[in-house]
């Protein structure tokens, strides 16, 4: 998975947020994820991937509520803090 491609976490993103089922749906999360943590590790300089940096920022944010809404889940306040902070930095 080293040649992880930059479209692969947005691919995993969409496949996620358009499962009805919630056992898939977890699953799916799990590896978008994943998928964009990787992702992170490849980029070299975060600051010139500025508008794909705020996307997995958002995608992660948004998943973080679908855990919330669709899984029952506890929502991740760190997560929603670094979001919104990058959010008025960038």
């Amino acid at each position: 998975m080293r040649d992880l491609r930059p479209v692969l976490w947005q691919e995993a993103f969409i496949r996620a947020v358009d499962e009805p089922d919630r056992k898939i749906l977890a699953r799916l999360i799990r590896e978008a994820e994943f998928a964009i943590v990787f992702r992170r590790q490849q980029l070299e300089n975060p600051a010139n991937y500025r508008d794909e940096v705020r996307a997995m920022n958002l995608a992660t944010l948004a998943m973080d509520s679908i855990k919330v809404q669709k899984l029952g889940g506890v929502r991740n306040v760190a997560l929603l803090k670094e979001c919104c902070s990058f959010q008025k930095s960038a």
